[in-house]
C-alpha cells in the first residue's frame, strides 16, 4: 500500500510541475503580424529598411515569412516569461532570433546571417 501511494503521489507532483509549462507554451499559439525594422546592416533588396512579417506559432514551431524568406521553420522553446532565443540553419540560411511575447505582443531581435542584416520586429497576435 505504501508503495501505491508514494506513485500516486509522485504522479502529482510530475503533473503539477508540468502543467503550468504545458499550459504556457500553448497560450502563445497564434498568428502574428507586423514590422520588421533594420537595426543594423545596410539597406538594400537584401535588407529593406522595413518590411511587413507574419508569425504563426504552433506548439514547439515558429514559422515566419517577408518578403526575402517564406515559411522558414524555427523550432520554439519560450521560457515561463515568454522569452524565447534560437538559432536555425536551413535551405542555406542561418537565422538567429531573440525575443519575448507579453500578452499579444512578440518583440525580438534578429539576425541574418548571411546577409549580415539585423532586424527588430514588433508584431502583434491577431484575435
Amino acid at each position: 500500500m505504501a508503495r501505491w501511494q508514494l506513485s500516486v503521489m509522485c504522479v502529482v507532483i510530475c503533473l503539477a510541475i508540468a502543467g503550468p509549462s504545458l499550459a504556457a507554451g500553448g497560450s502563445y499559439d497564434g498568428t502574428y503580424t507586423g514590422k520588421r525594422v533594420l537595426t543594423d546592416g545596410q539597406a538594400s533588396n537584401l535588407c529593406p529598411a522595413e518590411d511587413n512579417v507574419t508569425v504563426t506559432i504552433k506548439g514547439n514551431v515558429l514559422k515566419f515569412t517577408h518578403s526575402r524568406l517564406q515559411d522558414y521553420v524555427i523550432s520554439f522553446e519560450p521560457t515561463s516569461d515568454g522569452a524565447f532565443r534560437q538559432i536555425s540553419t536551413g535551405g542555406g540560411v542561418t537565422v538567429g532570433i531573440e525575443g519575448r511575447i507579453t500578452g499579444d505582443t512578440l518583440d525580438a531581435d534578429v539576425n541574418n546571417i548571411p546577409t549580415r542584416c539585423k532586424y527588430h520586429w514588433h508584431l502583434t497576435k491577431k484575435p
